[in-house]
């Protein structure tokens, strides 16, 4: 399949690329930027927009916000690691998908396609070690 004869060049940028990424918005939610943490007695449906909702309501609970941001630090660090990489891209895929449906089921502007872009990403970096996801499957009674 032509994702096992990627050049190790190739896989080597997405991967330092993906983790710079999500761990810059990993490191984002984590000091509590990206969503909205303030006041919450002069807000309605009339003087909100949808997408501002959505940050609202991540914002609604620090404690998940941040966690959230975790969420996206610790498999982007993973990512850096080779011997690591197969479950930093695997979680990431998951976060990212995540965040890809979201944005696209509250029609965020532009951006859905960049997350969506990660998502292929993370995607291509699990292809690429899927050796270790049939070794983590097989059945070992068959071995």
């Amino acid at each position: 399949m032509i994702w096992s004869k990627a050049p190790s060049k190739t896989i080597l940028v997405i991967r330092l690329l993906m983790a710079a990424i999500f761990a810059l918005y990993g490191c984002v939610k984590l000091f509590g930027g990206q969503f909205y943490y303030g006041d919450w007695d002069n807000l309605s449906k009339s003087t909100v927009d949808g997408t501002s909702l959505v940050w609202l309501f991540y914002g609604y609970s620090p404690f998940y916000g941040r966690i959230t941001g975790l969420f996206e630090l610790i498999p982007a660090v993973m990512l850096l690691f080779r011997r690591t990489t197969f479950l930093g891209a695997a979680a990431l895929f998951v976060v990212g998908l995540n965040i890809t449906l979201m944005d696209f089921a509250f029609d965020y502007p532009s951006v859905k396609y960049l997350a969506a872009l990660y998502t292929v990403l993370c995607g291509v970096l699990v292809l690429q070690d899927r050796g270790k996801l049939r070794d983590i499957l097989a059945d070992s009674a068959k071995s």
